[in-house]
């Protein structure tokens, strides 16, 4: 199945859209390595589980243009169309990312982009590091959402903005697929038809047609209470299909974390029982149902698998950066 390119800015708006709001994990965390994937038309009974050591190191051999192109339009011109060229590597090969979470924080490295967030819920800080220009920024979980940039630095959402989501039903329909081993680690596969009906602040609902292969491990998904529902600003071809997706799958795989914590989200089930709250190695999700006629997979792959402590020096940032 041929890979088509999806918007740019909608996949940087995944970075705070698709972390999970259960409860803290304990003082020794978890760390893994991903590799995110799209398809337009494809069927998530087709999609499964490859080599995630050659996935992820296709992903991260991806890397974002540094061109400055100095000042002016035809400096700003330079810089986006290198940051087209790296969206559509991007999209064809996967975007590969480091995760860390312990304790009550959170750190994800986007590899292609060459960029680090740092979450403290305990301080309610978001800390951002260019790996590449070693210097980094601080802005607080408290600070009001920007729409505009008030110092004349351009539109600069901030991270912890939130959509107006206020409850998810989900119906599912589980197959058992078996035992699996996924990148190294024993699973148990299931196939979900599913049916989910969002509804708003304002009482209006929608309802996408869904179906997803899961194979998860047997040890728990750690994640963090401070984190809120975020949104992007997709644009592009493909905006609102892939738009629509994106934020639905991000509302899943929150609800699948986080079910018996939070009263947003209730699934009820027929078949063998999900084994909700557990670590996935892989799932693909399509939606049915488009208005395109297509339906758009989410695909995300998980290995190199391993525990990393509240106190490590990877949740600090480097003694040799400069604050912005």
């Amino acid at each position: 199945m041929k890979r088509r390119l999806l918007s740019i800015a909608a996949l940087a708006g995944l970075a705070v859209a698709l972390q999970p709001s259960a409860a803290p994990a304990a003082s020794a965390g978890l760390a893994w390595d991903s590799v995110m994937k799209f398809d337009l038309g494809a069927d998530a009974s087709t999609l499964q589980p490859g080599s995630f050591d050659s996935d992820f190191a296709t992903a991260s051999a991806v890397q974002s243009q540094d061109e400055g192109g100095g000042g002016g339009i035809f400096g700003h011109l330079k810089q986006a169309i290198a940051a087209g060229k790296g969206a559509m590597q991007m999209m064809q090969s996967g975007v590969a990312e480091h995760h860390y979470i312990a304790g009550y924080k959170e750190r994800t490295d986007e590899i292609s982009q060459q960029t680090a967030t740092i979450t403290d819920c305990n301080a309610r800080t978001i800390t951002t590091l260019d790996l590449r220009h070693k210097t980094y920024t601080v802005v607080s979980m408290d600070q009001p959402q920007s729409s505009s940039g008030s110092s004349g630095g351009g539109s600069t959402p901030h991270p912890m903005a939130s959509d107006d989501l206020s409850h998810l039903s989900i119906a599912i329909r589980n197959t058992a697929l078996g035992a699996r081993t996924v990148a190294g680690t024993p699973t148990q596969g299931y196939r979900s038809d599913t049916t989910i009906t969002a509804t708003n602040a304002q009482g209006q609902t929608s309802t996408t047609q869904g179906l997803m292969n899961g194979y998860y491990a047997s040890f728990q998904t750690p994640s963090l209470s401070c984190r809120r529902f975020g949104s992007g600003s997709p644009m592009g071809p493909s905006a609102a299909q892939t738009a629509q997706g994106m934020q639905m799958y991000s509302h899943l795989m929150q609800a699948f974390s986080s079910n018996h914590m939070d009263k947003r989200f209730s699934i009820s089930q027929s078949g063998p029982p999900l084994p909700l709250g557990r670590f996935s190695m892989f799932d693909v999700l399509t939606f049915k149902g488009q208005s395109s006629g297509q339906g758009l997979s989410i695909e995300n792959e998980r290995g190199n698998v391993h525990s990393v402590a509240a106190n490590d020096a990877i949740f600090s940032v480097p003694s040799d950066f400069t604050k912005q």
